[in-house]
């Protein structure tokens, strides 16, 4: 089994302005920096092997903080774990845009299907790379919400910057053990590594969710 921790990246102004920043290329601002050195904070010690991120460099950079504060070997980036791409949502005001387009219809915007899928090929491939092993991952929080929300298969809320999230992967067996912090235990095997999509992810799921509570009551009621 191979266990993924999926990292959202510290901040950056886009964020603190409240902007869709999907695929723009923005730095981490000193918050994000400070956030990125606390990431792995308060959680349980987990010896992690390698560290591997999105090559947009808030992520780079976040990743790069962790790897030298840790002693993680740093192991590259992959391009399939960039952010969502908005279209013409990217840079503008969060609010405004979701006034304007309903249900995040604007023009551009990356299939979130489409999102969802290179980020399961992206795990899956880093599973053949580091079988049996223990990989950090940094991305994006649109981008890892749609992973978990596929594999749990309901909306979940914003991943907060710089949180900690829980995949494991055995052979067609994938399990989510924690979202941005919290614990959860959920697990689902797909039919075979073939299966594209391997999790439909709804157009509900396209907006964040609500609170992360309802989310670990429903999974206690499962």
């Amino acid at each position: 089994m191979t266990l993924f921790g999926l990292v959202r990246h510290g901040q950056t102004d886009y964020n603190l302005r409240d902007l869709f920043q999907g695929s723009s290329d923005i730095p981490l601002n000193d918050t994000g920096i400070q956030q990125a050195h606390q990431a792995l904070d308060d959680l349980p010690p987990v010896d992690w092997d390698v560290v591997v991120s999105s090559p947009l460099q808030r992520a780079q950079q976040t990743a790069q903080i962790i790897s030298e504060d840790h002693g993680i070997p740093f192991g590259g980036t992959d391009a399939r774990l960039v952010e969502i791409d908005w279209g013409v949502a990217e840079g503008k005001p969060t609010r405004e845009m979701e006034e304007t387009y309903p249900e995040r219809s604007f023009p551009g915007r990356e299939d979130h299907q489409a999102v969802a899928d290179r980020g399961y090929d992206a795990l899956e491939d880093l599973e053949r790379r580091y079988p049996g092993q223990k990989v950090l991952v940094v991305a994006h929080g649109t981008l890892i919400r749609f992973v978990l929300s596929g594999i749990i298969e309901r909306p979940l809320p914003s991943i907060p910057n710089a949180t900690l999230s829980l995949v494991d992967l055995e052979g067609t067996t994938w399990g989510v053990r924690m979202i941005a912090g919290a614990p959860v235990e959920h697990e689902v095997r797909v039919v075979s590594r073939d299966q594209n999509p391997r999790f439909i992810l709804e157009k509900s799921h396209l907006a964040p969710g609500q609170i992360a509570a309802e989310v670990q009551e429903s999974e206690a009621r499962r």
